[in-house]
């Protein structure tokens, strides 16, 4: 279903501008190759926290801090455009100094205060300083998330930081797409489960996993087709890259 939808809105070649945080990434700079490759891509706002390379005359790179607000804030003032998607591809697991916490033992206030900032209170307050320039028609938004950000799927514990983090984006997203949904706009707005994939974030931790693990190339081609058969029904919804709905 969400591939004949995704077909259907490439063939009326619906026209848009995009803005991607977190494009240095792995899976931001996968999607970042994928958007500047469509056709329908007129423009590409692309947030880094270090400098990047030139990847398409599409792309307008915009230096942004998650972890410093007066970054955020001027955020705005740097997108010239009103944006039709917006899709934030950032978030951290580990620090040079600190690892996910295994144990109770482990946990650290300014670590778990990196992680919330990080993870979830940049991201939804980059898109509060946005909001003027989101309210376009058929809005469609993915705020990258974690199913280790899932409380009832929660069966092991541990990485506390980083579950946690992700739970409350969960619930950040969930309250924007409420409210967004007044604009009367259509806007689908989503959090999402991109599944494992081969990045800096998850590299050292998947070494002995014996489960597949994607590609960024592959993650970010089924991401950008889920976004694109996003319907205002999915609206404020936490999902699988195969449209598959989450436990919060």
């Amino acid at each position: 279903m969400f591939w004949l939808i995704y077909m259907s809105n490439l063939l009326n070649g619906e026209l848009m501008k995009v803005m991607i945080l977190g494009a240095g990434g792995g899976i931001g700079r996968a999607l970042l190759e994928v958007y500047a490759g469509a056709r329908e891509t007129t423009q590409i706002y692309a947030t880094h926290h270090r400098a990047v390379s030139d990847v398409s005359p599409l792309v307008r790179w915009v230096q942004l801090d998650l972890a410093n607000p007066a970054s955020v804030k001027a955020l705005a003032d740097k997108v010239e455009d009103t944006i039709d998607r917006w899709i934030c591809c950032t978030g951290v697991l580990a620090y040079t100094d600190h690892g996910p916490e295994k144990s109770l033992r482990q946990l650290h206030a300014e670590k778990l205060q990196r992680d919330y900032m990080i993870n979830a209170v940049g991201p939804l307050t980059a898109f509060s300083a946005m909001a003027s320039k989101l309210r376009t028609p058929g809005l469609r938004a993915a705020f990258l998330s974690a199913q280790v950000g899932s409380i009832e799927d929660n069966r092991i514990g541990g990485w506390h930081g980083y579950r946690m983090s992700k739970a409350a984006l969960n619930m950040g997203v969930r309250c924007l797409a409420i409210e967004c949904a007044r604009w009367r706009s259509n806007p689908a707005i989503v959090a999402v489960h991109p599944g494992t994939t081969a990045t800096n974030l998850s590299r050292a931790f998947i070494q002995t996993r014996k489960a597949p693990v994607q590609s960024s190339a592959a993650c970010a081609s089924s991401l950008k087709q889920l976004i694109e058969s996003l319907q205002p029904e999915h609206n404020g919804a936490f999902l699988r890259l195969s449209g598959e709905r989450l436990p919060w």
